[in-house]
């Protein structure tokens, strides 16, 4: 867990410490591999809180997320910082990880979705 959040704050003091524009890495990640990428971190951060897991679980997977989208560690962290840079390309991104994360819902599990959010409106 602290693995995602050194990732996080390492990409947030990149971002900030860079006076001069962002330009676009040799090597940038599509949307549709920065949506796919996040999904999964997504869900292996539901992880429920009881169950323990070491530092060397936590790379491995972020390791193996990685490798699942033939990426680095660090294409990963260049193509986020690049796309935290566009509020806009940021905001598709994140559109795409909830539509991608609603896809994975049972179609019982979407119904019920779609009826709170249903009840919300009204």
């Amino acid at each position: 867990m602290k693995l995602y959040f050194y990732i996080f704050f390492f990409l947030f003091l990149s971002l900030f410490s860079c006076q001069h524009a962002l330009k676009k890495p040799d090597k940038l990640l599509s949307k549709t591999d920065m949506i796919a990428i996040l999904s999964d971190i997504y869900l292996y951060n539901q992880t429920p809180s009881n169950i323990p897991l070491s530092k060397e679980i936590a790379f491995e997977t972020y390791v193996s997320i990685f490798k699942a989208h033939h990426t680095t560690k660090e294409i990963f962290q260049d193509s986020y910082v690049y796309y935290y840079a566009d509020a806009n390309a940021l905001q598709h991104i994140y559109d795409g990880i909830i539509n991608h994360l609603k896809n994975k819902l049972s179609k019982e599990q979407q119904n019920q979705l779609k009826m709170e959010e249903l009840s919300e409106t009204n």
